[in-house]
């Protein structure tokens, strides 16, 4: 049997409870899954405030603009970590090593997972989308689609680098880090595009420069990285759940 049945109806619920049952028994994950949330939510309704007060205080016009794309990306690597945390408990914990032998496999598994993060992925980004862009619609199915991949890249990344739960918490850290990375898209031209081989970069590319915008190119570019780097870490992935 495929990989692909996993994603058949009836076994994707049957993994998709499982899961969820394991989130909700740990709090630390389950507070993740929602808390990226909140600074989207307090940037669209207090916009304006943060505007005026940056621009008093700090002589800043338009703060809250240059905060759009860490509010974007920040749900989508936070629930990335979550799924990153839930594969590393099972490697360590031994569920991988049982589904070797199942219909599915844990190549089959590995997909239902990337699935599913990448749907709920999609979901939050859209719902930020419309909080912070509402005026900017031709923007959301390219944001959406790279924004989920940014999540897939967490998760990929904490399987592929760290040894164990501990080492995935601490890993996060710095994983967490790239959510300002898009935020280098305001230096200067050439030099920005140094940082254009790490994936969040576009994000902020798209949103600091392309002014509502995006030109197909740069969209093109921004999705070959992404992809590339995700099979880069595919690889390291299989290579550590043996």
């Amino acid at each position: 049997m495929s990989a692909l049945s996993a994603l058949a109806p009836q076994r994707l619920l049957a993994l998709f409870r499982a899961d969820a049952i394991s989130v909700a028994r740990e709090p630390v994950l389950f507070v993740n899954l929602f808390i990226g949330l909140i600074l989207p939510i307090l940037l669209a309704a207090f916009g304006d405030q943060i505007d005026a007060y940056a621009g008093q205080s700090l002589g800043i016009t338009g703060f809250s603009a240059y905060a759009v794309p860490f509010a974007l990306i920040t749900p989508a690597i936070l629930i990335g970590w979550v799924t990153g945390m839930l594969l590393l408990e099972d490697r360590d914990d031994g569920p991988l090593l049982a589904l070797e032998v199942t219909a599915i496999g844990k190549g089959g598994f590995l997909l239902y997972r990337t699935f599913v993060l990448m749907l709920i992925a999609s979901a939050a980004t859209l719902f930020t989308l419309t909080l912070l862009l509402p005026d900017q619609p031709g923007l959301y199915f390219p944001l959406v689609l790279l924004i989920s991949l940014e999540s897939v890249f967490i998760s990929f990344a904490l399987v592929a680098l760290a040894g164990n739960k501990v080492e995935g918490m601490a890993l996060s850290k710095i994983l967490n880090m790239l959510a300002l990375v898009p935020l280098l898209a305001l230096l200067a031209t050439p030099w920005r595009y140094a940082a254009g081989i790490i994936p969040s970069f576009w994000i902020g590319e798209i949103l600091l420069r392309a002014d509502g915008h995006l030109s197909g190119l740069t969209f093109l570019i921004a999705l070959v990285v992404h992809i590339a780097s995700l099979v880069f870490l595919f690889r390291l992935v299989t290579r550590r759940l043996g």
